[in-house]
């Protein structure tokens, strides 16, 4: 039975389980009673109101067993179970039913005595000493039960004074934990709590590796706790295990010879391994037999060097950045003793298949009856040049073609070549750039060529060339500078749009792109899930600015070129925020606010068509036709002899919000609105009303709408469908339209529901 089939089974089984079954108890044992839970209740106020909250919630988790899980409100796996039985053959929809639900959590397996004693030391461990808890059970005429617990605090205990003790023999190292105090998490005032010790043992064995204490250990470190001293205080005393710590861990370690094994394999004893094979190389024993590496990648990836106190940092930095260059699989180190302050350290490699060979294929709707797909075939080389360089070859093509609808679209068929060289590191002209952060930074050459034809309307070819570099600050911070790109784009018109009845002239640019780009981008969610994360993506995008300032060009009275060709001039400003709130692990919010503000001036009237923004579609505003929203308060339905392939704008604004609810595992649903619009920077005749001005906050539309999400692991398949409450091209006073919904309306139905199927979330 295929996984997609079991939970298409599992499903509607659930719903004749829901129906049919209204009890978890009626299948227990004779005496038993079903457990359901814990409840616990804090008898006194001797702590605050937020410890005693979360004192709640850390007890209630704390009890064991855990009760039965629930779905909806509903035990639907125990009712799984228990809807089953004993299934009488291995095989079939029984055993897979049996297999998936939960046995029921019997009252009998919870000991309130054990819980009490784990309960009673999670308080302790809290500075909680005098708590006292009484437990007990409650059952219900239905035959659940309950465990209570009731809690009686006492004081909790704070922290009095906190004192590092020195070592006399052992000044050096007791210097060095004593230089750390004022950076120590047992301040003066604060609770007791045994995790809070355990986090500045950890804290001080990090800071003494930061000043080349290799050798030692947190477990070194002892925290006595003095609790006689009265008025619910205590002192701490952090001093050293003198009796238990090697006198290795008491020296500061330098680093003495480094070997790196750029084709390791694991088991092997061959040449690659093998110490008299090494070349040295600024200090680096590079052991390379077949020399498929060039030994200064190591030299600028390894920031150890010859001499140098060990550091933690520089230790972890080192790995990083040989996993960061894209070459190597597996990175591991290893450090051994020469003496009581020397090491030796050894850097283990497994580069990657040198070639690898990649197919994707994708299908791909709009939500105006077009359908297509996509396809492309890579080539990776690594380490093309022997310096780890990532060389990738790239052909990818595709087509789009409406299926239905009134009016008929052309079909769009596209073909493409791409060529990337990725280098790890800065390569700048006469200047050699050393970094040191954890992230090796790439200089990227791109070129591409890309072939678009739209039946017989159009044929577009576009040459580009990129020189930039991609470098992060750190794991959430990632920078794109671009200080050349260079497109080409021609456009051949067929002559055929009269007998489509199709304005395209917005979609035609002939001409070259030349000038910098600049990327930033911020994303909080990469780590552990936390309750609010944001995410920022900020565009730069200029062209011909110098040019057009040096010549002095103007698009209507003096238009420049080069070599032969016209060139945009633009400013072009992207800012992308998005903010995430997680309710719990199944319920969020995610909303974006878009701007988009580009500047034509000089040698351009308007942005180049492949620079301008669009509204509409299926991450956009998903109650409207796809890239057919504006500019302003345009409306393409106006002229009924007319068609519109897309239209575009030089700014635009937009802001979405989603709810976001698990409902069943790889289930998901979503209820969204989006609001936005694009508008022209200059007057266009052919597009009335869309050019921006102060006016522009009342010309926003907008649509609501609900989804489903289906989370495969591999893929995310998004189903949305969406309706427009604001439409910007009527009357100003009659843009909402609330008053006109009419589900039982199968023309209105037509008109506004517009249903979108996408990967992956909008945003």
């Amino acid at each position: 039975m295929t996984h997609f089939k079991r939970h298409t089974l599992l499903i509607i089984t659930l719903t004749c389980i829901i129906i049919s079954s209204c009890s978890n108890t009626k299948h227990l044992p004779a005496g038993e009673t079903l457990y359901i839970g814990n409840k616990i209740t804090i008898k006194d106020n001797e702590a605050s109101k937020k410890e005693r909250k979360a004192s709640k919630t850390d007890l209630a988790g704390a009890v064991r067993p855990r009760p039965n899980s629930k779905t909806l409100g509903m035990r639907l796996k125990l009712r799984v179970y228990e809807f089953a039985g004993v299934p009488k053959k291995k095989k079939g929809l029984k055993p897979f039913l049996r297999k998936n639900g939960e046995p029921p959590v019997l009252t009998s397996s919870v000991n309130l005595e054990t819980n009490k004693v784990i309960l009673v030391n999670l308080m302790q461990n809290k500075g909680f000493f005098h708590t006292s808890i009484k437990p007990y059970f409650k059952t219900d005429k239905k035959k659940r039960t309950t465990a209570y617990f009731d809690v009686t605090t006492g004081p909790q205990y704070t922290i009095n004074k906190t004192v590092f003790l020195k070592d006399s023999t052992e000044p050096e190292v007791s210097f060095d934990i004593d230089s750390t105090f004022p950076q120590t998490l047992l301040k003066t005032g604060a609770p007791y709590n045994l995790d809070l010790i355990k986090a500045e043992r950890n804290r001080i064995d990090r800071a003494l590796k930061q000043l080349g204490y290799y050798w030692f250990k947190s477990d070194y470190i002892i925290v006595q706790v003095d609790t006689t001293i009265g008025n619910h205080k205590v002192n701490m005393y952090v001093a050293v295990k003198r009796v238990e710590v090697p006198d290795q861990a008491y020296q500061v370690s330098y680093i003495n010879n480094i070997y790196v094994y750029p084709n390791f394999k694991a088991h092997s004893n061959g040449e690659d391994t093998n110490k008299a094979n090494a070349i040295v190389y600024k200090g680096y024993n590079i052991v390379d037999p077949a020399k498929k590496f060039k030994p200064q990648i190591f030299s600028k990836a390894i920031l150890f060097e010859k001499g140098d106190e060990y550091n933690l940092d520089d230790q972890n930095t080192s790995l990083n950045r040989l996993v960061t260059m894209g070459t190597f699989k597996f990175v591991k180190s290893r450090y051994d003793p020469v003496n009581d302050s020397d090491l030796d350290v050894y850097y283990y490699l497994t580069p990657y298949p040198k070639k690898s060979l990649q197919f994707q294929v994708g299908a791909l709707t709009q939500n105006d009856n077009r359908a297509g797909s996509q396809a492309s075939i890579s080539l990776l080389n690594r380490n093309t040049f022997k310096g780890a360089e990532a060389l990738i070859f790239k052909i990818n093509g595709g087509f789009e073609a409406q299926y239905s609808g009134e009016n008929k679209q052309p079909d769009i068929y596209n073909l493409g070549a791409e060529v990337d060289l990725s280098i790890p590191h800065f390569v700048v002209p006469f200047i050699d750039i050393q970094t040191t952060g954890i992230y090796v930074p790439h200089t990227l050459l791109k070129a591409s060529y890309n072939y678009e034809s739209q039946s017989d309307l159009l044929r577009i070819n576009s040459y580009k060339f990129s020189y930039g570099y991609d470098w992060k600050q750190g794991m959430r911070t990632e920078h794109q500078l671009y200080p050349f790109n260079f497109t080409y784009v021609k456009t051949d018109t067929l002559g055929n749009a009269n007998s489509l009845n199709l304005l395209y002239g917005n979609l035609i640019f002939n001409g070259i792109i030349i000038g910098p780009s600049y990327e930033f981008t911020y994303n909080s969610q990469i780590g552990p899930p936390r309750m609010n994360s944001f995410y920022f993506d900020g565009l730069i995008d200029l062209s011909g600015n110098i040019l057009g300032l040096a010549e002095k060009a103007d698009y209507k009275t003096h238009p420049q070129t080069i070599l032969g060709q016209t060139y945009a001039q633009y400013l072009k400003f992207q800012p992308d925020f998005r903010y995430y709130l997680r309710f719990s692990p199944g319920t969020s919010i995610a909303t974006r606010l878009f701007f988009g503000i580009g500047i034509p001036y000089g040698n351009s009237s308007q942005l180049p068509n492949i620079k301008e923004f669009w509204a509409g579609g299926n991450s956009d505003l998903r109650g409207f036709p796809s890239r057919l929203v504006g500019p302003g308060t345009f409306n393409y339905l106006a002229n009924s002899n007319t068609q519109y392939l897309e239209t575009l704008g030089d700014l635009k604004g937009e802001f979405n919000i989603e709810l976001r609810q698990n409902i069943y595992k790889f289930l998901n649903a979503a209820i969204f609105y989006d609001a936005g619009n694009i508008w022209l920077y200059h007057d266009n005749p052919e597009y009335p009303g869309g050019k921006f001005t102060s006016s522009f906050y009342k010309e926003i539309a907008a649509d609501v709408g609900v989804g489903l999400r289906f989370d495969i692991k591999i893929l995310l398949l998004r189903l949305d469908l969406g309706m427009p409450v604001r439409e910007a091209y009527l009357p100003e006073n009659d843009r909402w339209v609330f008053n006109k919904i009419n589900f039982g309306d199968a023309a209105w139905r037509r008109q506004n529901l517009v249903f979108n199927i996408g990967i992956g979330y909008p945003f």
